[in-house]
C-alpha cells in the first residue's frame, strides 16, 4: 500500500486537470449580405466545435427590412437559414452557438429590373450537326437579377447556358427556327434570333465491290459509303433491278447489304440509292458449282465496254448480241454488233450492258 502512494505522489496532476477547454468558435459565411427587394438567399454558419444546434437571430426594424426562416423539411437549428429581402434598408442576422455569437449585416437595395436585353446576332447559320454559342447584352448593367431563359421554336434545340451564354445545336433537317431570350426579373424583355439548318447533301456513294460473285444459295455482303461523312441523310436503299438474288438492308440506315445468291445460274444489278438521290450498283452473279461449266454465268474481261460522254462506248473482236438495260430493267437498246467499235448515244444514268454472257455497269454523264 505504501508503494501505491510513493507512485501516485510521483504524479500530482490528474487526466482530468491536464485536459484544457477548447474555445467555442462560430462563423458565417459572409460578413456582409447585399440583397435587392424581393429576394431569397441562404447563409450558414459554421461552429468549431462542431455543433448540432445553431439559434439563429435578427435585429427588428420597422418596416422589416429581411426576415429569416429554417430552410422547407428541417429543424428550426440548422446551421442553414433562408433570408428573404422585404424593404430596402440594413438589418442585422445573429447565430450563437452555447453564448458565442457571429453575425452578418443585411444590406437591401431596391430592385433594378432589367430595360432592354440584346443578343449579338440576329442570324446564325448552320449546317446539320453544327454548334454555335449566342450571347445576351443585359441592361442596365446593373441589373439586380440578370437569370436569363432560353428557349427556340423550331427544330434547334439549346444546349446549355452560363450566364449570359447559350450554346445551341442546329436542327437535324433544314430548318428555320427562333432562338428566344428572356429576361427572369418579370420585366418581360426579351430578344430573338433566327437559327437557320441547312442539310448536308451527299455528294458520293460507292460501294465495296463493281462485281461479286456467289454460289447459288449462299451469302454475302455489299458495303455502301456516304461522302461526305457528315451528310445529313445517311440512308441507304437497296433494290434489284433485275435478276433472281436478294438484297436486305443489315440496319436501319442501311449502309450495308446482305446479299443472298439465286437458286440457279443467274446475274443480277443490285441499286444501291442515298436518300438525296445519288446511286451505285454492283453486278452479282450467282454461280451453280454443280452446273456444266460451259453453262455457268461468267464475265469476258476481253469486251471493252466504257461510258462516255453522252452515251456508251463498246468494242468487241467477234460478232455478239448487244444488249443495254436501265436500272428498272427496261431495255433501252438492243442489236447484233459486228467486230469493231460502236457508239450507243444513252442519256444520263445508270444502265447494265450486257455482251453474251458478259455484264456491265456503265455511267453516262
Amino acid at each position: 500500500m505504501a508503494i501505491l502512494f510513493a507512485i501516485a505522489g510521483a504524479f500530482p496532476y490528474s487526466a482530468s486537470a491536464q485536459v484544457q477547454k477548447v474555445q467555442q468558435i462560430v462563423k458565417i459565411e459572409k460578413d456582409t449580405l447585399r440583397m435587392y427587394v424581393g429576394q431569397e438567399d441562404s447563409l450558414r454558419a459554421y461552429a468549431y466545435p462542431s455543433a448540432r444546434v445553431f439559434y439563429w437571430d435578427n435585429r427588428v426594424s420597422i418596416p422589416v427590412v429581411a426576415s429569416i426562416a429554417p430552410p422547407h423539411s428541417t429543424n428550426p437549428y440548422d446551421s442553414v437559414y433562408i433570408v428573404k429581402a422585404w424593404k430596402p434598408g440594413k438589418t442585422v442576422i445573429v447565430v450563437r452557438v452555447n453564448e458565442v455569437a457571429a453575425r452578418c449585416i443585411v444590406v437591401v437595395t431596391p430592385k433594378i429590373y432589367v430595360d432592354s436585353l440584346r443578343l449579338k446576332r440576329d442570324t446564325i447559320r448552320l449546317r446539320t450537326g453544327d454548334t454555335a454559342s449566342v450571347t445576351a447584352r443585359i441592361f442596365p448593367y446593373n441589373a439586380s437579377d440578370k437569370k436569363l431563359g432560353w428557349t427556340t421554336v423550331g427544330g434547334a434545340r439549346v444546349l446549355g447556358t452560363t450566364d449570359s451564354v447559350t450554346r445551341v445545336i442546329a436542327a437535324a433537317d433544314a430548318d428555320t427556327s427562333l432562338l428566344i431570350v428572356g429576361a427572369l426579373d418579370e420585366s418581360g424583355k426579351r430578344d430573338t434570333c433566327v437559327i437557320i439548318t441547312r442539310r448536308i447533301p451527299v455528294e458520293r456513294l460507292t460501294l465495296n465491290h463493281d462485281t461479286i460473285r456467289i454460289n447459288v444459295n449462299k451469302t454475302d455482303t455489299l458495303r455502301a459509303s456516304i461522302f461526305p461523312l457528315n451528310a445529313t441523310d445517311q440512308r441507304v436503299k437497296w433494290t434489284v433491278a433485275s435478276g433472281a438474288i436478294k438484297a436486305l438492308a443489315v440496319d436501319s440506315i442501311g449502309q450495308a447489304a446482305e446479299l443472298i445468291g439465286a437458286t440457279v445460274a443467274d446475274t443480277a444489278l443490285v441499286v444501291a440509292e442515298a436518300a438525296d438521290g445519288r446511286r451505285d450498283s454492283c453486278v452479282v452473279i450467282t454461280i451453280d458449282p454443280n452446273h456444266h461449266p460451259n453453262a455457268a454465268v461468267e464475265v469476258d474481261e476481253t469486251i471493252a465496254v466504257h461510258g462516255v460522254d453522252g452515251g456508251v462506248m463498246v468494242h468487241i473482236d467477234r460478232p455478239v448480241r448487244l444488249e443495254i438495260y436501265t436500272l428498272t430493267g427496261a431495255l433501252a437498246h438492243r442489236e447484233s454488233l459486228t467486230p469493231g467499235d460502236r457508239f450507243v448515244p444513252l442519256r444520263r444514268g445508270l444502265y447494265i450492258v450486257a455482251i453474251d454472257r458478259t455484264r456491265r455497269k456503265i455511267l453516262v454523264q
